[in-house]
């Protein structure tokens, strides 16, 4: 990755979560999506072919979740990059959650800073 901006990495993310809800397997449960059952079915399919390279690193960019060590955090950032990729309204989650909508977004922008961090370290 050339750069580990909080922005960029969000772009990257949601990305991801674009390519891996579009060439999903059909069969068993997606790991991506399955974690995110409110919000299944929601994304958009685009008739588009990935090359294998943006698969790669569309799994990459999936692992990074796994490096926030807060589920709860882990967790709310997840439904906003879902919901950014086309997967929903992001402040109907947060109501249905009882998250105020600005306070979980500023939060998201301190782990997605942390992120960065952690990517650049392990670069």
């Amino acid at each position: 990755m050339e750069t580990s901006a909080p922005d960029q990495i969000l772009a990257r993310l949601m990305e991801a979560v674009e390519v891996v809800a579009a060439t999903g397997k059909g069969d068993g449960p997606r790991a991506v999506l399955a974690s995110w059952p409110e919000c299944q079915g929601k994304v958009a399919k685009r008739r588009r072919i990935y090359s294998p390279r943006m698969i790669s690193q569309a799994e990459e960019a999936i692992t990074w979740f796994s490096l926030i060590e807060d589920p709860d955090a882990r967790r709310a950032l997840q439904f906003e990059v879902m919901c950014k990729a086309g997967g929903g309204k992001f402040s109907r989650i947060c109501e249905k959650y009882g998250w105020k909508r600005s306070t979980v977004t500023s939060r998201n922008k301190v782990v997605l800073r942390r992120l960065a961090e952690k990517l650049e370290a392990l670069n």
